[in-house]
């Protein structure tokens, strides 16, 4: 179902473009597990304590990121990682039939023995295996990051409590003492797994979303432009539904709320790699559980390629100019 020859082609046009986003997670990834080696636990915990009221505003609690996991974590949700996914996404999508209208290229490729549908699924299948070793990248940035780090933590010095108070006694005179480990012994780069996953889901979202606007329209540059519309609009609505309680129903119309990395991960840190798959919610309120969302990400990206073949097939090109 698709072309070997246009597979080249398409893997050529954006070898540069993948070269650029990949180099900048993996490094981004390793600086950023380094940089979150930095800080001390203990004082983190006591900064981050004053600011329980904004915790809504957090893509995740505030307990899971007084864990090293839960700090590196928070790569996945961090500007650079998404605008560097959206861009690969948002780039090769418009491309496939407004970017070749407007170059003038997409006649002469259809005057050859290819159908619409295998040029479709030949840009597709490049699309999404460089957005599959985007995010394997970032996740080797983790890994190294990990494996190259140390860890410096202060350590109280033992003390004892005074029964029915809250003061407590140290157990001799010396102060706090400093401790270094390496990362990799308390986190373990296999638990980011399904945070890679819930990225790559959202990353495919994004390039079928941006895919179906370019099997409708001849001009690239108003493609993207109906996509970042999209973006904007959806993350404003995600914005305002985490900002108050009144809003919160905000949330469920925007699809953004399907993209959870953080809540996956805290989920296999903390009930082993069965617990972020579980597709129902661990009580009677919860319907679904967290591995639904990156499910619905990956079936909406599914349905906008289906539907962009089906506009594609049945859409007369317009005359070159």
């Amino acid at each position: 179902m698709i072309d070997r020859v246009l597979v080249r082609t398409y893997v050529v046009q954006s070898s540069l473009l993948w070269l650029a986003c990949a180099l900048t997670l993996f490094a981004f990834a390793w600086v950023r597990v380094w940089v979150s080696s930095l800080i001390d636990m203990g004082q983190f915990r006591t900064i981050l304590e004053q600011f329980r009221d904004f915790e809504r505003f957090a893509p995740i609690g505030f307990d899971a990121l007084f864990t090293h996991t839960g700090r590196v974590g928070m790569t996945f949700d961090e500007p650079i990682v998404i605008f560097c996914t959206a861009i690969w996404a948002i780039a090769r999508g418009s491309d496939v039939v407004s970017g070749e209208l407007g170059r003038g290229t997409l006649e002469m490729l259809l005057a050859q023995p290819i159908s619409r549908t295998r040029l479709i699924l030949s840009h597709a299948f490049v699309s999404t295996m460089g957005l599959l070793l985007l995010v394997l990248a970032l996740w080797a940035g983790i890994a190294v990051g990990i494996a190259r780090t140390e860890i410096t933590e202060t350590v109280p010095p033992p003390s004892v409590r005074i029964p029915f108070t809250a003061i407590e006694l140290p157990l001799t005179v010396a102060g706090p003492t400093k401790t270094t480990f390496p990362m990799s012994s308390v986190v373990d780069p296999l638990d980011f797994a399904t945070g890679i996953y819930s990225l790559f889901a959202f990353g495919l979202f994004l390039l079928g979303l941006a895919t179906l606007l370019s099997s409708m329209d001849r001009y690239r540059w108003r493609t993207i432009g109906g996509v970042l519309a999209i973006y904007v609009i959806q993350l404003v609505i995600f914005g305002l539904g985490k900002s108050t309680e009144r809003l919160n129903w905000l949330r469920g119309w925007s699809f953004f709320n399907w993209y959870r990395p953080q809540q996956q991960i805290a989920e296999t840190a903390s009930g082993g790699w069965a617990a972020p798959w579980r597709l129902t919610g661990p009580d009677a309120d919860s319907w679904f559980g967290p591995g639904v969302y990156p499910l619905l990400l990956l079936a909406g990206g599914v349905l906008f390629y289906w539907l962009a073949i089906w506009v594609f097939r049945r859409r007369d090109l317009p005359a070159p100019l």
